[in-house]
């Protein structure tokens, strides 16, 4: 009991001040283009657009609380997931679709391999939409502009590969064993537009663990990229192919 009781002071010291840091920033966007909205003096065009930005911040915002509200479930074992059989290709789409913006905004290419035969896996489609997302957002935040993305799906003989891959900023040998631990966050970009509290890859491990699966990192070091994997059992995937052709490449500029 003294064990835990000393344990649960250490993590609210890590977790409290992120928290509060990654809250206010989006609050204080909001505030800010509120004021703006408020200013006679603004039009209907800069309306919309600090509408834009009051929305943008919410969303992030919630995202950051789902997050740690996915942490605790996991932690006590309540989080669950909804099986079915689901596409890939849409989910890779769709994931692609979320961070679409990010890239943009951060002048990244981002290329998408697929098997030319249908992919299907029974799993739960939001939950692995989210880890896609987390791994993509991931990688937008650790690569600097205008620098390329890959994300790889492929059937194999005992289930489905998915890898993202990028040319970014690496992850040093001694960081990769705890780079899926919660909390954990590596040297932040200076120019990062994307902060978290360092949960995301916690939650992809967990999610892909409750799949069955498994997900490893790996990164010849500092500036030279990193890799994810994320591996999940067969149980109603597509056969295996024999390549993966280029299904789509998205440039950003």
């Amino acid at each position: 009991m003294r064990t835990t009781t000393q344990q649960i002071p250490s993590a609210l010291d890590r977790l409290l001040p992120i928290l509060a840091h990654e809250l206010l920033q989006p609050l204080n966007a909001i505030v800010l283009a509120l004021d703006e909205v408020r200013d006679e003096c603004y039009d209907a065009s800069a309306a919309r657009e600090a509408s834009d930005v009051a929305k943008h911040q919410a969303l992030h915002m919630a995202r950051i609380i789902n997050d740690v509200m996915d942490v605790s479930r996991t932690a006590r074992g309540k989080l669950r997931l909804q099986m079915g059989l689901v596409n890939v290709s849409a989910i890779v789409a769709d994931a692609v679709a979320t961070v679409r913006p990010l890239l943009m905004m951060r002048g990244h290419c981002l290329s998408v391999a697929m098997p030319s035969k249908p992919l299907s896996l029974l799993a739960d489609s939001s939950r692995l939409h989210q880890v896609l997302t987390n791994l993509l957002n991931n990688a937008v935040k650790f690569t600097e502009p205008g620098g390329s993305i890959w994300l790889i799906a492929e059937a194999a003989a005992d289930g489905v590969v998915i890898r993202v891959r990028d040319n970014g900023r690496g992850i040093s040998p001694d960081l990769l064993p705890r780079i899926f631990e919660p909390f954990h966050q590596g040297e932040e970009p200076e120019d990062s537009s994307c902060g978290g509290l360092g949960l995301g890859l916690s939650i992809v491990r967990s999610l892909v663990e409750l799949h069955g699966g498994s997900v490893t990192a790996d990164s010849r070091g500092p500036g030279a990229g990193s890799e994810f994997v994320v591996r999940l059992p067969a149980r109603c995937s597509g056969m295996p192919g024999a390549g993966v052709p280029c299904l789509d490449t998205f440039p950003s500029r």
